[in-house]
């Protein structure tokens, strides 16, 4: 297999294990050097970025916030060390959070750009734009 195709194997891997809803997505699909980054959004106006450790946390409360949360591959695209996803995010809002009531759906559109190295990921940007419930 080529690195490119590696690439994108190890970046639909990493959905199907988000998906699985535990954490360890985390630990298998980032090397320990690996630095993430979310755009700002309603929930973190500020934006969040930290390394593996920090993502595992924010996975962790994601997990407790939306226990039903599941992304969907809309696109992906492949170039060299790099991987684009266009993702469907959705969950059901298990406490309020910010503006987001509890027992609310929630979906968001995400672009998502992976860098990989080794077959882990070593930097994650986050784009996500939350989409009106009842939008298609």
């Amino acid at each position: 297999m080529l690195p490119i195709e590696q690439n994108e194997a190890a970046a639909r891997r990493c959905i199907e294990l988000f998906n699985k809803r535990t954490l360890e997505w985390v630990d298998i699909c980032y090397a320990p050097n690996a630095e993430w980054i979310e755009l700002p959004l309603p929930t973190s106006p500020a934006g969040q970025h930290g390394g593996r450790a920090f993502l595992r946390q924010v996975a962790q409360r994601l997990l407790i916030l939306f226990p039903d949360r599941q992304m969907e591959i809309l696109n992906l695209v492949t170039q060299g060390s790099q991987v684009v996803l266009e993702l469907d995010w959705r969950g059901t809002a298990a406490a309020s959070i910010g503006n987001i009531t509890a027992g609310l759906p929630v979906r968001f559109r995400v672009a998502t750009f992976l860098t990989f190295a080794e077959g882990l990921i070593v930097k994650h940007i986050d784009y996500c734009v939350l989409i009106p419930t009842n939008a298609a």
